[in-house]
């Protein structure tokens, strides 16, 4: 017993001596984050309006967004709460927040529009909610990460691993192929100051214990609907960060993508007439897979006052479309086998001539021709896993986000919002920008931008827009390329710690590629907004204005 004592009070002492900092260290505690206040004037620039021939629309308003990360450390480990608020100033639904209890609104129908109840209450697009007198706002906090992240222990070389819900961290240029928010697990392997190893998975839709208990009756009249009716969809992106000189940074990457049936609208957008009900959303019909690859290579070179930014990437796979006929729901589908092939390219670079610095892109995506039947043939337009609609974020206002990131073009219809798509619709897309920042002080600096867009093959302008399946070809005839041309103007004044002032203003020279011959909702014969004899590709000019102040600590 004697002994016993000795030997444990032995190895007692041999652990205080081996790792007294691991038992001692004191938890640290601290909140980051932004809070913007954002006002913008905007013409024919709705998110919801969605009709570029039609301008009568104008808007002007304000809203406050605030992100916080509340981080918890102990040593090298650490947990990070997430949290972001969006509201407009001014009630602007029937409610003052998506919380606030929902009812159906009254039917409307005829010359107003809109076919069928409507849930209530609708908020401004990209707020929560909004705030009116007493600001007594209900729900509206967004949980955007929960995450815990520290050393992984017993391997041989450094690894940091991240499990919850976190942030994308899947190439250097902003929201390429993977950006946003995700849960799921992430390692990053240092083998050497210059190489780098990098995993991530991302649970996009679980298949919970309940509807694949029961199979699927082929030829049924009927089938059961379970509460959990999802597949079971992921994503995987690994890549090796490579540094052979001071300046260059190489990152080779593969993705890998899963989706059975119906999925995330960030990972598949309805494009071409092809809504998520081809992937049979509602009932669990056996086959409807989807099986993404994607290969290519980011890079970026920094050499003195020059910068160059490239990123290739070729993407290929198969999935499958549950073809079923009109009123055929329920019965067992008819599966047809697609072919995906796609590209894409992006290339910036930047010179830096004393205050002043220059910059230039280039970018292409491949798209189908308008005469292509979307169920049928080879999928051509790239499909990034998420962007969190920020493709191309700070070098334009309408094109992408800019100083209000609420608005963008087609901003509700993600298939063709060119943040969310990257591409048009399924037409692909041919860009070029270029922009100059003039640092007047340290503080304050003056900005300018231009974006010339095109599609990659030319959109069928007769085509009937509808929310969840894009632009539906009517004749199947290629009219016109040209998106447009976007004028842009801009200062940001840093004007005290922590606080900075921006304001831009945009001009868009709306190209014929824009215009479609009317929208429908939910089924095609219904038009909204008695819009039924839209000028056909005659998209009218779009213009913003927009300003904003943030804090940031």
């Amino acid at each position: 017993m004697r002994r016993m004592s000795v030997l444990a009070l032995a190895a007692l002492a041999l652990l205080g001596m081996v790792a007294p900092e691991a038992w001692a260290q004191a938890p640290t505690f601290k909140i980051t984050g932004l809070i913007d206040q954002v006002t913008s004037y905007s013409r024919n620039f709705s998110p919801v309006g969605l009709n570029y021939s039609i301008s009568r629309e104008r808007e002007w308003y304000a809203r406050t967004r605030g992100r916080l990360d509340i981080i918890g450390e102990v040593g090298k480990a650490k947990a990070v709460l997430g949290l972001e608020i969006d509201a407009a100033w001014g009630q602007t639904g029937n409610a003052d927040s998506v919380n606030a209890g929902s009812f159906a609104c009254a039917a409307n129908t005829g010359t107003a529009g809109i076919a069928g109840a409507v849930t209530c209450p609708q908020q401004r697009f990209g707020a929560s909610g909004g705030f009116d007198l007493n600001t007594d706002v209900l729900g509206i906090i967004e949980i955007k990460w929960l995450y815990t992240e520290f050393p992984l222990p017993l391997v041989p070389v450094p690894t940091t691993v991240r499990l919850g819900a976190q942030p994308w961290d899947a190439t250097y240029k902003l929201a390429v192929l993977a950006t946003g928010d995700y849960p799921g697990v992430s390692l990053k392997a240092v083998l050497t100051p210059n190489v780098k190893l990098n995993f991530a998975y991302a649970q996009v839709e679980e298949a919970a214990s309940g509807a694949d208990d029961f199979p699927w009756i082929p030829g049924a009249s009927s089938q059961t609907s379970f509460t959990q009716a999802r597949g079971e969809d992921f994503a995987i992106v690994t890549s090796a960060e490579i540094t052979p000189l001071k300046g260059l940074d190489i990152r080779p990457i593969y993705a890998y993508f899963f989706a059975s049936r119906s999925t995330s609208g960030s990972a598949r957008q309805g494009r071409g007439g092809l809504s998520i009900s081809s992937f049979n959303a509602t009932f669990r019909a056996p086959g409807v897979n989807e099986h993404r690859h994607t290969i290519g290579v980011d890079g970026r070179w920094r050499m003195g006052p020059f910068s160059l930014d490239p990123t290739v990437f070729y993407q290929f796979g198969n999935r499958n479309i549950n073809n079923t006929v009109a009123g055929g729901t329920f019965l067992a589908p008819v599966i047809q086998k697609q072919d995906l092939s796609a590209w894409f390219a992006d290339v910036r670079g930047g010179y830096q001539v004393g205050p002043v610095l220059l910059e230039l892109m280039g970018m292409y995506t491949s798209g189908n021709r308008a005469s292509d039947d979307p169920r049928r043939g080879t999928v051509r337009y790239f499909q990034p896993i998420s962007t969190d609609t920020s493709y191309y974020a700070g070098w334009s206002q309408i094109f992408s986000l800019g100083v209000d990131y609420f608005n963008i073009l087609y901003a509700s219809t993600a298939g063709l919002n060119p943040g969310a798509a990257i591409g048009f619709d399924r037409y692909g897309r041919t860009q070029v920008g270029a922009r100059a920042t003039y640092a007047v002080t340290p503080a304050l600096s003056v900005n300018g931008g231009l974006t010339a867009a095109w599609t990659a093959r030319k959109v069928d302008t007769s085509s009937i827009l509808a929310i969840n399946s894009g632009l539906i070809p009517q004749d199947g005839q290629g009219d016109s390329s040209y998106l447009g041309t976007e004028l842009n103007l801009g200062l940001t004044w840093r004007f005290a710690p922590g606080l900075s002032f921006d304001v831009s203003t945009a001009y868009l020279f709306a190209g014929n590629a824009l215009g479609y011959s009317r929208r429908c909702d939910g089924a095609c014969g219904t038009n909204v907004l008695g819009l039924d004899n839209v000028s056909e590709g005659n998209p009218k000019d779009v213009y913003t204005i927009a300003s904003r102040v943030r804090f940031a600590f």
